[in-house]
């Protein structure tokens, strides 16, 4: 939407918006601005004067809302510089890669390296275990690096971390006493296949307050076709195991599930159902990863399918708001965060930026997906390779102003995942093009269901996510 028109003696142009209608009103999202209002008859007769070239001027009182709102611009291309100064890197989160390793053989793995994911380091095999003595200097740097932030957090990853439970129980008693020592708090938060879990661990994980997502897809049938041990065994029964053994004592301690979503499972709301009878506080949902051609990947028909359980579960996550019950969609509530703090998104996530991922071997990437792909970031010893990180976050940015300068929902995404970029294209910075339509009725939804609550139940939105509304 850049469209321009002659208003009152001066050139504009229409920066990127979408209007669209919820809860019996027209609403406009500014993009530019991250602003969210309700439109009047003027507003929209002045956006069909400024879409349609020769449809006459637009008054000047207009003009000036629209440019408040972040609507309107000169109609000059915006041309990004050749190269800016990143970010400064406030380092505030670490992933620890325990291990490659993991006792499953889920089928839609990102580390296959017959597909090409993760390849070893130079071609040579990389460690796959990674050292206490990695751990603690990997934490240290952590700490050091966060500057004036007083809290901290670290991510507990594989492979399946809990096969490494030793060092993960050292990690965290380790990382509490040296954050204490410097006046800082310290989180920790872990993903497991949960079928290692036992009444000692989740023990442990309670006690010191570590945050649990367990990857689990659904269902018996569909969990055991996506995630079976390399006997082609199924893990369902195990993972329940593990999460029973959670589940003791629980005192309302909060269980999050991640469901990875592969080709022909597309069941949405029957597994949200499923998981929430489980016990599980919070469900999110991501299709698998895969590559360009791949039988891994969902086909569009899918990709809708799963849009539409997005809606349905949207419907009853305005029932929960509604009668006061948190809801349990975290896909939900991220866009509706993303939706009410309105920031500018230049980049897709934190990686590269306030986090950092250590590989086995100690080796910073930007994230955990990113481990052995590209330049690594440097290493607790030499520091941050400044110049890896410039080249990593300049080739994002020039994404996002190259192929996403336009979108509406580029502040949703921002060009999308690097790790699918590389595994579709081969190029971290290729944009995600085949995700944007899906992306955009994503926000879309976020946006009217947005609206929706804030019409109904402002105060869960100014409880949960901080204070600011519709204009």
């Amino acid at each position: 939407m850049g469209n321009s028109a002659r208003t009152s003696g001066a050139e504009a142009a229409l920066l990127p918006h979408r209007s669209f209608t919820a809860d019996g009103g027209t609403y406009l999202y500014a993009t530019e601005t991250g602003g969210l209002f309700r439109m009047g008859d003027g507003v929209r007769d002045a956006l069909s004067a400024l879409a349609s070239p020769g449809a006459g001027s637009v008054p000047p009182e207009v003009l000036s809302d629209l440019r408040r709102a972040g609507l309107l611009g000169t109609g000059e291309k915006r041309v990004p510089a050749v190269r800016t100064a990143p970010p400064p890197l406030r380092l505030r989160t670490l992933v620890l890669m325990l291990t490659y390793s993991c006792n499953l053989a889920c089928r839609y793995c990102y580390e296959d390296r017959e597909e090409g994911c993760v390849p070893p380091a130079d071609g040579k095999e990389a460690p796959r275990e990674m050292s206490p003595e990695s751990l603690r200097e990997s934490v240290r740097f952590l700490l050091d690096r966060s500057g004036e932030d007083r809290n901290v957090s670290v991510v507990l990853f594989g492979g399946e971390p809990l096969l490494r439970f030793p060092l993960l129980r050292a990690a965290v008693h380790e990382a509490r006493e040296m954050a204490k020592a410097r006046g800082k708090e310290i989180s920790f938060s872990l993903t497991t296949n949960g079928t290692l879990m036992t009444g000692e661990i989740a023990g442990f994980l309670k006690e010191n307050g570590v945050s649990v997502c367990v990857s689990i897809d659904g269902p018996r049938e569909l969990h055991d076709r996506n995630r079976p041990y390399a006997s082609g065994r199924g893990s369902y029964d195990d993972v329940l195991r593990g999460i029973a053994h959670f589940m003791e004592n629980r005192n309302g301690y909060p269980l999050a599930a991640r469901v990875t979503i592969g080709r022909g499972g597309v069941g949405v709301r029957k597994t949200f159902r499923h998981l929430r009878g489980l016990g599980f506080d919070e469900v999110g949902f991501a299709p698998a990863s895969a590559a360009e051609g791949s039988s891994k990947a969902l086909t569009e028909g899918e990709l809708d399918r799963v849009l539409d359980g997005f809606r349905e579960l949207a419907e009853e996550y305005v029932d929960d708001v509604r009668e006061r019950r948190m809801p349990a969609f975290s896909n939900l509530t991220q866009i509706l965060g993303l939706i009410h703090r309105g920031d500018p998104m230049p980049y897709p996530c934190g990686a590269g930026i306030g986090m950092l991922a250590a590989d086995p071997s100690g080796v910073f990437y930007p994230c955990h997906r990113l481990c052995g792909v590209g330049d690594s970031m440097g290493d607790p010893s030499r520091g941050i390779a400044s110049d890896a990180r410039a080249r990593f976050l300049d080739g994002a940015r020039r994404r996002r102003a190259s192929a996403c300068d336009a979108c509406w929902a580029k502040n949703f995404c921002a060009g999308g995942c690097y790790h699918d970029a590389y595994l579709r294209r081969g190029d971290l910075f290729a944009p995600s093009t085949h995700y944007c339509r899906w992306i955009r009725e994503l926000f879309l939804l976020g946006l009217r269901t947005y609206v929706r609550i804030q019409n109904e139940t402002p105060t869960f939105l100014e409880v949960v996510l901080g204070e600011r509304g519709v204009a």
